[in-house]
């Protein structure tokens, strides 16, 4: 059944939606529901729909699967897409373990006020709900419960809809009271399911008595039941409506359609009440504190044209004052997010903050949302900062609830979320690329997952977001500045339109600090890269699939059937380093160069991107595939790779990433083995597509040593050397969903930089370990690295000593006169220093203290074996 619905865009919907609620008023003249006579109790629940104005979101309450296929219009809920196991769950309501009594209603028709028995499909209730994990979150995605309801045809049943009778019930109203009670029996809990007209007269009923625990859970509404019964979760219903669609056909035996619902009504003392389950409408902040400088945001949901459209920041001085409004910003349109920046923000203190949202009804009513947090003050004299190393999520675990309390317990500085979010796969339901109205909002309920886990951490401590490939809707990207999408992914370019693709960028980076050049890219796409100097330790965040070029047409033809693998033993990678190509791009180069030198605030500098500057995995995918070269990598295109890595040594910055599927900690190298930065791969969160490296079956690695560490050479002929890795298991544990993600090696990464020692520590944990515990780590963690290893090269002499006063911890920077190249800046922990070199000539020295623009410069300066008296600059 084609339903029009679907193609009703969001700016119709609100456009038509005065019409709309004219025509469902004339349509749902019906009684109210009576009430079974009973007191009602406190944890008894009624929709509020009926003064609700018309949106996509239908409350705090609820979670609908998926959202883009629910609406409020007319003081109802519809489902606007006819399509297998579309529901809405309860969040503030669920059936506790006690064997009880509980009654469950709803009013039920179609959106277009026909008759229910004219068309196809299903609906009613699931009930009993549980997910594969204990956390409620898990069941709106991984549930399976009970169901009972009623088809067009006019069957009722309670188990499966197969069991459904035709013609049971007469169904030529145009709606319906749909009630499902349940109470203590001898042999369980005995379940009456039936359904009256709108004067309430019974038309038929049905009864079954089940175990009384296959009743606890949480609880739900359906459109169109699958023949698989029992519920399947958002996920199942995704894989299931695929495989229907390959087939050419549907997956419910009532036929698919799309159906209305109203006074939805919960109550009895088997229900238990979670108020603290609610999710919006303030669903989570993110920000970070820069120069002076507060950047902030607050997602919220699809809300409508009669919505407040504004949110309000409030502070405090202190825990007596009262809460002071300092900015009130404008809801995005389309990212559905409010924004501030704020300078001037005293970054010395920990302020309390708190969002104001004040939700408002049709008959006038507004109710008051608030969303609390706080900023920290800069840990500027804290030794030691630490970033998690966040990525890659499929939410096979989601929400994830015990992953995040082991990285809130290990106290990080800084949340870096360094890619992939979540994947297309998240949250099932597959995705939607048009209409870029609605692919907006199916991006937002993929978002809306990760808000959802991270929100208790992100609230308290600053993050950044860094989109990746599956966060844009791709496999993989080359960028290309932005531009769309020529024939194939390959080829380069954006799959998903520019507004689109703004809209991910808004979410995820508006609070982020100001980007070093703000100037649009092509069609328009927004900028994100730039600076984030926090707790004395300089960042550069970089956008690294932004730029990038896109291989087929540009390299030497693959010799596959996929334009970026590489399968043959024979390749040259020499070949593929075409000239004109582009990682960073030129702009993004010149910012980097800026970063290297400006140590403003700073003490030791590291660079935040998506992925590593090397091809690392040799084996990818379930099917196992050895790969000669695999053009996603960073590793190529090979020149820009080396100017990059170049300029992270010349700051001695580490690198943070994810990406890779598979942890792991290398050493750049680009003339010789070492003689880069070092990087940090971290695990992912929930591991998906899996990865190894595995040198022996790969012989252009060319190791130097048995095993999987040591010195290699990677797919583009990049000298690199594997200081750690951890492999997941090719056959992972089945059954318990945790053991299965650890075992393909997800898990948890720390990064602590020692401000102090000028040390940097990177840890890595099993998805199951005791974080306490050091002694737990993946094989190979921890591993502690001097700042100076960042830039490996063996020095080939020393500089005079210098011996410096007026500066605490100076800056040094060494310049090659005969080029005027910058060789290296390092801010050292102690006034005497004697620099390095790595060939004979000519230096110049400039040391300054950054913090005050104190700065003296030597110059003439030569390298020397002998000892020398110490030259003393004063600054």
């Amino acid at each position: 059944m084609t339903n029009p619905a679907r193609k009703l865009s969001r700016r119709r919907f609100l456009q038509n939606s005065a019409t709309l609620a004219a025509g469902a008023a004339v349509a749902t003249q019906i009684p109210p529901l009576a009430v079974a006579a009973e007191p009602a109790r406190p944890t008894d629940f009624a929709s509020n729909w009926k003064t609700c104005p018309d949106r996509v979101w239908l409350g705090q309450d609820c979670w609908s699967n998926p959202l883009q296929d629910w609406r409020i219009a007319g003081g109802k809920i519809e489902c606007t897409h006819a399509a297998a196991d579309r529901n809405v769950h309860l969040l503030v309501r669920a059936l506790g373990e006690k064997n009880d009594t509980f009654t469950l209603t709803v009013r039920l028709g179609r959106p277009d006020g026909s008759p229910i028995g004219r068309g196809k499909g299903s609906a009613g209730f699931r009930f009993g709900i549980r997910g594969q994990l204990p956390d409620y979150r898990n069941a709106l995605l991984f549930g399976r419960g009970l169901e009972a309801g009623l088809t067009a045809e006019g069957g009722l049943f309670i188990g499966v809809v197969t069991e459904a009778k035709a013609g049971a019930v007469k169904l030529d109203a145009t709606e319906v009271t749909l009630r499902l009670t349940g109470a203590p029996a001898s042999a369980g809990c005995a379940l009456t399911l039936s359904v009256a007209d709108a004067a309430g007269r019974e038309l038929g009923s049905l009864s079954k008595t089940v175990p009384a625990d296959r009743c606890a859970g949480g609880l739900a509404l359906v459109n169109n039941f699958t023949a698989a019964g029992a519920g399947g979760g958002a996920a199942k219903a995704g894989k299931a409506a695929k495989a229907a669609t390959k087939a050419g056909g549907d997956t419910s035996p009532a036929g698919l359609g799309v159906f209305a619902f109203a006074d939805w009504r919960v109550a009895g003392a088997r229900v238990t009440a979670h108020a603290d389950r609610a999710f919006g409408p303030l669903l989570f902040s993110q920000y970070t504190l820069h120069a002076g400088v507060l950047k902030l945001s607050v997602q919220l949901p699809p809300i409508g044209a009669r919505d407040t459209q504004t949110v309000r920041l409030q502070t405090k001085a202190g825990a007596a004052a009262e809460w002071k409004t300092i900015g009130e910003a404008p809801i995005h349109a389309e990212a559905r997010i409010a924004a501030w920046r704020i300078p001037g923000w005293d970054a010395t203190k920990d302020v309390p903050y708190r969002l104001a949202y004040a939700l408002a009804f049709t008959d006038g009513r507004k109710e008051e949302h608030y969303w609390t947090g706080t900023v920290r003050a800069d840990p500027v004299n804290q030794p030691v900062i630490s970033v998690a190393d966040i990525s890659c999520n499929i939410h096979t675990a989601f929400p994830n609830a015990p992953y995040v309390a082991k990285v809130a317990s290990l106290k990080p500085d800084l949340l870096a979320f360094t890619g992939d979010q979540f994947y297309e796969s998240s949250g099932g339901y597959g995705i939607i690329r048009a209409p870029s109205d609605l692919a907006m909002i199916d991006y937002l309920r993929k978002w809306y997952l990760h808000g959802w886990t991270w929100r208790e951490l992100t609230r308290d401590r600053p993050s950044v977001s860094l989109p990746d490939d599956h966060d844009v809707y791709q496999g993989n990207i080359w960028g290309e500045g932005g531009r769309a999408q020529g024939a194939t992914q390959e080829s380069g370019g954006f799959t998903m339109p520019a507004d689109w693709v703004n809209v991910v960028y808004h979410t995820q980076t508006a609070h982020h600090p100001d980007a070093h050049d703000p100037t649009r890219g092509e069609r328009d796409i927004l900028q994100y890269y730039g600076p984030l100097t926090y707790g004395r330790v300089s960042f550069a965040i970089l956008a690294d699939r932004q730029y990038k070029s896109g291989p087929e047409g540009k390299v030497p033809p693959s010799g596959t059937a996929r334009g970026d693998h590489v399968a043959d033993p024979k390749f040259d990678p020499k070949t593929a380093d075409v000239a004109g190509l582009v990682l960073l791009g030129e702009k993004q180069e010149a910012f980097l160069r800026d970063w290297v030198r400006d140590w403003r605030g700073a003490e030791m500098k590291a660079v935040i991107s998506q992925t590593i500057f090397t091809s690392f995995p040799t084996t990818h995918g379930g099917e196992r595939m050895v790969l000669r070269a695999d053009y996603d990598s960073n590793g190529w295109p090979q020149t820009p790779r080396n100017r990059v890595v170049r300029e992270l040594r010349r700051a001695h910055a580490f690198h943070i990433a994810g990406d890779q599927h598979i942890p792991g900690i290398l050493h750049y190298g680009i003339d010789a083995h070492r003689d880069g930065s070092v990087a940090f791969a971290g695990p992912a969160v929930n591991t998906g597509y899996p990865r190894w490296f595995e040198p022996d079956t790969a012989p252009w690695t060319q190791p130097k040593q048995a095993g999987v560490t040591g010195e290699f050479t990677d797919s583009f002929g990049h000298p690199m050397t594997v200081l750690a890795v951890k492999n997941g298991a090719v056959q992972p544990r089945q059954g318990d969903v945790l053991q299965f993600l650890e075992d393909k090696s997800s898990g948890i990464g720390l990064v602590r930089f020692d401000k102090t020692r000028r040390k940097i520590r990177i840890e890595c944990w099993p998805l199951l370990a005791d974080v306490a515990q050091a002694s737990t780590q993946m094989p190979g963690w921890p591993l502690e690295i001097d700042v100076r290893q960042n830039d490996g090269r063996k020095a080939a002499g020393h500089l005079p000593e210098l011996n410096i006063t007026g500066a605490k911890q100076p800056l040094i920077e060494v310049t090659a006169e005969a080029t005027g190249e910058l060789v290296y800046a390092l801010r050292v922990a102690e006034p005497r220093f004697r620099p390095h070199v790595f060939a004979a000539g000519k230096y110049g020295v400039r040391i300054s203290d950054p913090d005050t623009g104190k700065s003296a410069a030597l110059s003439g300066l030569e390298p020397t074996t002998a000892a020398s008296p110490a030259i003393a600059v004063k600054l």
